[in-house]
């Protein structure tokens, strides 16, 4: 129960200072063209990642935002040691339970590295965008089984946000086309989302079903 617990509010919290911090911008927060990490950005100004648009930054809350970043990874990390008995044996779980270790320290290091003070150990931590997705996958192929309604649920879901990620990194290079008209910022959430939905859905359906059977679960 505490690891679905802990999973579930570490997607809701992150949702909330999401919202809240996107909410303090003026001019108002892009939804398409900025990125996650605009969020957490500590100064004003024009700022592009790399091979990015030059775009006008400035984050009232960035504090909270950097914030919600750690608590989020550390909460993952607990969440992801503590559910890591509960799948089925067998090395799909166990990689899938380090894939999702490695992506909480991604949030911890893009919480501690913001991406106008270290863009390269920022990048580095981005990658948790990936892992998570691949993390959605193996796991969804353990569930296959025991749980058929999850794991099609996971699979949809790790192909979106993986189809998010090639699209977003091809874009950087090929053009902006490629985005299906929803921005950078917004092939980023296509990539980065589904991570969010599965760690509420698994998190709230194990902290539940725990609740109901705590002798099973």
């Amino acid at each position: 129960m505490v690891g679905g617990a802990a999973w579930a509010l570490a997607a809701v919290q992150f949702v909330v200072a999401h919202v809240a911090v996107a909410a303090a911008w003026n001019p108002a927060y892009s939804w398409s063209r900025n990125h996650i990490g605009d969020l957490a950005n500590t100064q004003c100004g024009l700022f592009s990642v790399p091979n990015g648009e030059p775009i006008y930054v400035c984050s009232p809350l960035h504090a909270v935002m950097n914030a919600s970043f750690v608590l989020n990874g550390v909460l993952v990390i607990v969440g992801a040691l503590l559910l890591w008995k509960h799948w089925p044996t067998g090395w799909l779980a166990d990689t899938a339970t380090v894939l999702w270790v490695m992506l909480g320290f991604g949030k911890i290091l893009v919480g501690l590295a913001p991406e106008n003070t270290n863009i390269g150990l920022h990048l580095v931590g981005c990658l948790n965008v990936q892992l998570g997705a691949l993390g959605i996958l193996l796991l969804s192929m353990v569930l296959f089984r025991s749980d058929p309604v999850l794991s099609r649920i996971g699979m949809v879901l790790a192909a979106i946000g993986l189809f998010g990620t090639v699209m977003g990194t091809i874009g950087e290079y090929a053009g902006t086309s490629l985005y299906l008209g929803l921005g950078s910022g917004g092939m980023q959430r296509v990539a980065s989302y589904p991570s969010l939905v599965w760690l509420i859905m698994i998190g709230v359906v194990i902290a539940v079903r725990g609740l109901r059977n705590p002798l099973r679960v």
